[in-house]
């Protein structure tokens, strides 16, 4: 009996279709989370550097301390001229990528004044940068910077000054610039001017700082150590400060009569030392950010009284300072309001802007000392401002002129006089100042008027 082998029947195994969901739903996970981080991610860039320091992908972007983007990739570039980075923004930071950013590898560096960068002894390096100026139009590709900029330091309403030195002093990058050795600005660059013939040392003031340099302002250099041998006196050794001693430094005085404050890219010459009368002036400057430099400055006028004595000589006098134009006429000195009852006729003369008026009759009101008059002069603008009451010494702002004369008097200078502050006497205020205004440090609101005559100065 013949028996048939079994044969075997061959068909392909049916798999369960829930076994294929969980490896498609990770593709389709893994190509949404992929996909998302492209579209949200910020922009990314190229930033060009002489060298790496050793910086990697991965590594942070920073500015003001906290993380705004990453290094993506490290490359050499092509013709080996230096290392190429591929930085990516996180979106918030996206307007850091504009013309005039600049870039920087941190690094640990020691100065002769500063160490910077000690976090990255022991931490990775990283990207830091400074964002180009307000307004400026993107960008994709910068050149870092050898050195992190002085800049970052620096606020952008202070002051620029460009000085003219015979030599460089030994002056360096970051030296600092003093006021009554008190810091107040910095040196930004040292090096020849353009026809080789001087060093140009740019210096940057503060912005609480600016308005202590004046048209008439001096400088002169500081650093290093200045000793004096004298057989009956012995070894004299002086010196501004170690710093100064290893960058060199400026200093800086102002006259009593300084002129107009500087401008930007004014230029004043660097002297090799200092005058003795320079180390005496002893100018009451304003001083702090809130009045630089957009101080808005009320419309004072200058004005002169002329008369002449009803006498056998009948000498010509005259007296000055200034008046301001409010509701109802002219306020000011009484002394310049008031007619003079031992002029000659007709009287005395008022000019007012390049314009007289003859004074007849008392003025419309007057009282401490100050008076107001209507006059047929006209006026730039009527001053309207808040007006607050004399009370305690506080610290106060004087205006005197067309925005150029503005001096500071501290509330240690003022005593109470009746009603009225006397201004100390070492505080000396020339009739040029007779009629200034006076304001309220904090405030700016109007205290009174500054009288200025045979007895001192005081506040009305």
């Amino acid at each position: 009996m013949t028996s048939k082998l079994p044969s075997a029947v061959v068909a392909p195994r049916k798999r369960p279709l829930g076994s294929l969901v969980l490896p498609v739903l990770a593709l389709l996970i893994a190509g949404w989370l992929g996909v998302t981080n492209w579209a949200v991610g910020g922009p990314l860039i190229t930033v060009h550097a002489q060298e790496g320091h050793g910086i990697k992908a991965g590594d942070p972007l920073r500015y003001r301390g906290i993380h705004v983007g990453a290094v993506e990739s490290v490359s050499l570039e092509p013709d080996l001229s230096g290392v190429r980075l591929e930085v990516r923004l996180d979106p918030e930071a996206e307007a850091l990528a504009r013309r005039g950013s600049r870039f920087w590898v941190v690094r640990p560096h020691l100065g002769l004044d500063s160490v910077q960068g000690l976090e990255t002894v022991v931490g990775a390096r990283y990207l830091s940068v400074l964002p180009g100026p307000d307004g400026a139009p993107p960008a994709e590709e910068f050149e870092a910077l050898v050195e992190p900029p002085l800049a970052e330091r620096l606020e952008p309403d202070g002051l620029r000054l460009v000085l003219e030195a015979p030599s460089r002093f030994h002056l360096q990058t970051g030296a600092p610039l003093s006021y009554r050795q008190i810091q107040v600005g910095v040196v930004t660059d040292v090096e020849l001017a353009s026809d080789a013939s001087s060093v140009e040392v740019s210096v940057y003031v503060r912005p609480e700082y600016r308005l202590l340099v004046r048209e008439n302002s001096r400088f002169w250099e500081t650093g290093g150590i200045e000793i004096d041998l004298r057989l009956m006196e012995g070894l004299s050794v002086e010196m501004e400060s170690l710093r100064s001693l290893l960058v060199g430094g400026i200093s800086l005085a102002t006259p009593e009569d300084g002129g107009q404050p500087a401008s930007d890219g004014m230029r004043f010459r660097l002297h090799d030392d200092a005058e003795p009368e320079w180390l005496a002036w002893r100018p009451t400057l304003p001083i702090g950010a809130d009045l630089a430099p957009d101080f808005e400055h009320p419309p004072l006028e200058r004005a002169e009284l002329r008369w002449k004595d009803d006498g056998v000589l009948r000498r010509g006098r005259s007296r000055s300072g200034w008046l301001v134009p409010v509701a109802g006429g002219w306020l000011g000195p009484a002394d310049l309001l008031t007619a003079v009852s031992t002029a000659r006729e007709p009287g005395a003369t008022l000019e007012v802007g390049g314009r007289a008026a003859l004074l007849d009759g008392e003025p419309d009101w007057s009282g401490g000392g100050l008076a107001r008059r209507a006059l047929p002069l006209p006026s730039t603008r009527e001053w309207v401002a808040p007006k607050s009451a004399l009370g305690d010494a506080r610290d106060c702002l004087l205006l005197a002129g067309g925005g150029g004369a503005l001096r500071s008097l501290a509330a240690a200078h003022l005593t109470r006089a009746d009603d009225a502050w006397r201004v100390a006497d070492s505080i000396g205020f020339g009739a040029d100042w007779h009629g200034a205004l006076v304001l309220e440090r904090e405030s700016q609101a109007w205290i009174g008027v500054l009288l200025v005559d045979a007895q001192g100065a005081r506040v009305v």
